[in-house]
């Protein structure tokens, strides 16, 4: 087994009692620190992060069959819509689903092979700042449904850990293709005194080099609630601020357990880094215009860490159709889904063309007159 790679449920939640009144401890986004709601007890959160450290993802890839799972006693819920698995505090009676809203979550116990976090990022954003920001979002845009903000209940605002793997490489590429130089701008006159389309010339030259690049905590989520498109919407998280995961902030938080593993969430990241690749080589390569941009990367010293990031998430169905709103609970950058009014849409293409439509006339008539 890799060093320092532990493969277990995510630890249970621990009763936290109160020093100065016994009373449960719960970890506070308004306060940024574990608190007391009843006395007012607040402890600062411990910032170590010497155990929040790079893994070689070969070995883990190539040893984890042979890891031996082990069950602990966190409740953890699975939804039968949508398909997402999460924890919450064991005491919770009535649960829905924090991902698509649905009531109908059974409990499942721990039959599968789990990384424990290594690292966690506890919440900066608190629900009263995440309510805000939803209101705002919901009434914002033209070509949504106008009855689309009384849709959104704020009991369906979830504050929830979604796991994450970042991924580290060393990349080299070498890039070869041709760059254009548009040459003859002008535009042709023809009878009439209208203008004719401008007829462009372009000179290619050919171009090649190397490009050396080191990749630093790729992210990619390993939810089964939320795609890596949706999340691109809110990322990046700022991971020098990931401190050793602590189970006590966990207290009074669901969290989902992954359901991307490490090597699939390796196949993500690749295609992030080489989309990446492919801008700075065409940016080496330059020019106005680009053709038979060709690439060949090598990838090194390739290594991971399994954390556990806060996102504010709301779900709810228009249409049948289930939408997403999220926020970054660290930075408050917000993202997410809506339905578009199609009568708003056709309203406005109406209009454009009716003023295309208008200006062709106006020519017309100006050059028969």
């Amino acid at each position: 087994m890799p060093e320092n790679i532990e493969t277990q449920a995510p630890v249970q939640a621990h009763y936290l009692p109160c020093p100065s009144c016994g009373s449960q401890l719960r970890y506070s986004a308004e306060h940024k620190k574990i608190a007391c709601d009843h006395c007012g007890y607040k402890e600062d959160v411990d910032k170590s992060n010497d155990e929040v450290i790079e893994q070689c993802l070969e070995d883990a890839i190539t040893e984890a069959p042979t890891y031996i799972p082990e069950k602990q006693g966190k409740k953890v819920i699975d939804c039968q819509n949508c398909g997402a698995k999460f924890m919450v505090d064991a005491e919770k009676v009535k649960i829905s689903c924090g991902f698509c809203g649905s009531i109908k979550v059974n409990t499942q116990a721990f039959e599968h092979q789990y990384f424990q976090p290594q690292g966690i990022i506890p919440f900066y954003v608190s629900r009263s700042e995440a309510e805000k920001s939803f209101q705002k979002w919901i009434k914002q845009g033209a070509f949504h449904p106008s009855k689309l903000k009384r849709l959104a209940k704020m009991d369906s605002l979830h504050g929830i850990y979604i796991p994450f793997w970042t991924y580290d490489a060393q990349t080299e590429s070498k890039w070869s293709g041709q760059a254009g130089t548009i040459v003859n701008r002008t535009p042709q006159m023809r009878r009439g005194g209208r203008m004719q389309a401008q007829q462009q010339q372009i000179q290619w030259r050919s171009g090649s080099g190397h490009l050396s690049h080191f990749f630093d905590d790729i992210q990619v989520v390993a939810s089964g609630g939320l795609s890596q498109r949706h999340m691109n919407k809110i990322l990046p998280f700022n991971t020098n601020e990931v401190v050793n995961f602590d189970p006590r902030l966990l207290s009074n938080w669901e969290a989902e357990v992954y359901s991307v593993d490490v090597e699939k969430g390796y196949h993500q990241a690749e295609m992030i880094m080489d989309g990446k690749i492919r801008n700075m080589c065409s940016a080496q390569l330059g020019g106005e215009e680009q053709r038979n941009l060709h690439i060949n990367s090598t990838k090194s010293n390739l290594t991971f860490k399994h954390i556990i990031l806060p996102i504010w998430i709301a779900s709810y169905e228009y249409m049948g159709k289930t939408y997403h709103f999220t926020i970054n609970g660290q930075t408050g950058k917000a993202g997410g889904q809506k339905p578009i009014s199609y009568i708003k849409i056709g309203l406005m293409i109406g209009a454009f063309i009716a003023f295309l439509v208008i200006i062709w006339l106006l020519r017309e008539y100006r050059v028969f007159s």
